[in-house]
């Protein structure tokens, strides 16, 4: 896999833009992607176990070009904290374009490994008040 498709990127922006929404603009993509990694996360470990979560987000990490390679040098749990550090950092230097590259990419592996009828279910699950045609429309 070289790049998220294009719909995996918009779903993953619509996710950033909604998180950005929710708590206004100034608080920064790199907190909006902290909350999209949070809420992923929390919705998925049931389904995938805390380290199959981890071990897709380090695995994207490592899979998107730029300020996220850097973090796969360490172990997968290491990798994972310094991932939800970075993003959760506020005054971080994450932008909006590099999170949408991170999340597309995470939700391209994710569709490979689960489908994207299950895919769909947990990212309605984790933001119902999203339209649920726009994340139907991006498949």
């Amino acid at each position: 896999m070289k790049q998220p498709s294009p719909a995996q990127l918009e779903k993953a922006k619509r996710l950033l833009a909604h998180e950005g929404a929710a708590r206004g603009a100034e608080d920064g993509a790199a907190a909006a992607a902290g909350r999209v990694y949070e809420k992923l996360h929390a919705h998925l470990a049931p389904i995938l176990g805390v380290i199959g979560v981890q071990s897709l987000f380090v695995r994207s990490a490592k899979l998107t070009p730029g300020e996220f390679s850097g973090l796969t040098e360490v172990s997968i749990l290491d990798g994972s904290e310094k991932l939800r550090e970075h993003l959760q950092a506020g005054g971080s230097a994450v932008d909006a374009e590099s999170a949408a590259a991170l999340f597309g990419t995470f939700l391209e592996l994710l569709t490979t490994f689960v489908g994207e009828r299950l895919v769909t279910q947990v990212l309605r699950s984790a933001w119902p008040t999203i339209e649920q045609t726009a994340l139907r429309e991006t498949k």
